[in-house]
């Protein structure tokens, strides 16, 4: 596998956000992201898109009433 690498400088403004160039957008096809922070150094890794449905059969949460979403977000809150 080769991997090839591209440097793009980029300019942080004053609330922190930097700015990913559209062609690299483009290429990573992902709008969710891990942020790591290593002495020195951030790296962005683009996460995978999934559907929200791939993900029912592998959270488990002991509520009776789905629609009570006070119930729900508590449940989901405290892992059970």
């Amino acid at each position: 596998m080769v991997r090839t690498m591209e440097l793009t400088i980029v300019k942080m403004d004053r609330q922190g956000r930097i700015l990913i160039p559209a062609k690299i957008r483009a290429k990573l096809q992902s709008t969710i992201f891990t942020l790591e922070v290593n002495d020195n150094e951030l790296r962005l890794r683009p996460l995978k898109r999934i559907k929200l449905s791939d993900l029912f059969d592998s959270i488990e949460v002991n509520v009776d009433d789905f629609t009570d979403t006070h119930k729900l977000r508590k449940a989901l809150l405290e892992g059970g």
